[in-house]
């Protein structure tokens, strides 16, 4: 069952520093449906990712973007936000 996760940064320049590392149109993890970060007013970004698993989901988080925060100096600031959060998702339209 797919699964939706909705997580932030703290600003556009954090994003695009560990984005520059995961390198995505490149590298497109394996399970990953859709990817989308919107900033917001406070200039904090809201990002929206759906797996197909919950697997799949998790997988990437250890083995790319963990170690993307790391190598982008920003694993600190980043395990200071608001924690992530997965939901299954009950219906979906790609």
């Amino acid at each position: 069952m797919a699964v939706a996760q909705v997580s932030s940064a703290p600003s556009r320049e954090h994003y695009d520093a560990v984005r520059k590392h995961l390198d995505l149109d490149a590298r497109r993890p394996d399970g990953m449906l859709v990817h989308a970060a919107s900033e917001l007013p406070s200039g904090e970004v809201r990002i929206v990712d759906v797996y197909e698993t919950r697997e799949a989901l998790e997988s990437f988080a250890q083995s790319r973007l963990f170690p993307a925060f790391a190598a982008a100096g920003v694993e600190e600031i980043a395990m200071r936000g608001d924690r992530p959060v997965a939901y299954e998702a009950f219906d979906l339209i790609v």
